[in-house]
């Protein structure tokens, strides 16, 4: 898993508190499609002084995402700790005991406009030549992957993320990532179709042009249409 750089999503955390903590920020890393199914976690004690706490506290996280059924432990020949490989169909089954509203997706499309489209239009103004050289890259594999909506969840959330990263703000990707598990737990029950992820405004073309162009305005313009738009999926499956 560190070929991937989930690492550099982990922090200390604070003592109190700090097993669930933990398992919020790896559940959430799983939602943001950071890691994926059948990823493997590092030992207990790498966990530990990553996060700087004491082997029992990792432990104690560890147990919660397994009686969540995110993560599995397994033995014998390639032993250790997993992502379960139908991890989507497991946040499908938590997302259904709390279902969004509509007001929870209005919601959650402020948010997203607010953060989102502030690191869209950072992006446009900090983007180096190979920051933008990777959304070239991520776009592309997006949209090779429209067919597929799993490969299309994961490659859509990374490129979002990198988008948040390029803003230069540790604090807009920290948002963004619980932005990227909460799309994820939509989508897990409502994908949606090709033809959905083929609108305009659900493809990335105009977003990263004008982040290309160093055109922060239009940056936030056209990530406010991709947000609403994805809003717009969701519509006729909540109340």
């Amino acid at each position: 898993m560190d070929d991937k750089g989930w690492a550099r999503h982990i922090a200390p955390v604070r003592a109190a508190g700090a097993a669930e903590a933990i398992a919020r920020r790896l559940s959430e890393l799983i939602g943001a499609r950071i890691l994926v199914g059948g990823d493997r976690f590092p030992p207990e004690k790498t966990l530990a002084e990553m996060f700087d706490v004491a082997v029992m506290t990792i432990r104690h996280s560890m147990a919660v995402l397994r009686e969540e059924g995110l993560i599995e432990t397994r033995r014998g020949y390639r032993a250790g700790t997993y992502v379960v490989p139908d991890v989507l169909t497991r946040i499908r089954e938590l997302t259904a005991l709390h279902p969004y509203t509509l007001d929870d997706i209005e919601e959650l499309t402020v948010w997203r406009i607010a953060v989102s489209g502030e690191a869209s239009a950072r992006a446009a103004r900090r983007a180096s030549e190979a920051g933008l050289s990777r959304l070239r890259e991520l776009e592309a594999a997006a949209d090779a992957a429209i067919a597929e909506a799993e490969a299309y969840r994961t490659l859509d959330a990374g490129l979002h993320l990198h988008i948040a990263e390029l803003s230069g703000s540790r604090r807009l990707v920290e948002a963004e990532r619980g932005i990227q598990d909460e799309l994820t737990r939509l989508l897990a029950d409502h994908p949606g179709g090709v033809e959905a992820r083929s609108t305009p405004g659900q493809q990335h073309r105009g977003l990263v042009s004008a982040i290309e162009g160093s055109d922060p305005a239009k940056a936030r313009e056209q990530f406010t249409v991709h947000a609403e738009a994805t809003a717009d999926l969701f519509l006729p499956f909540v109340q």
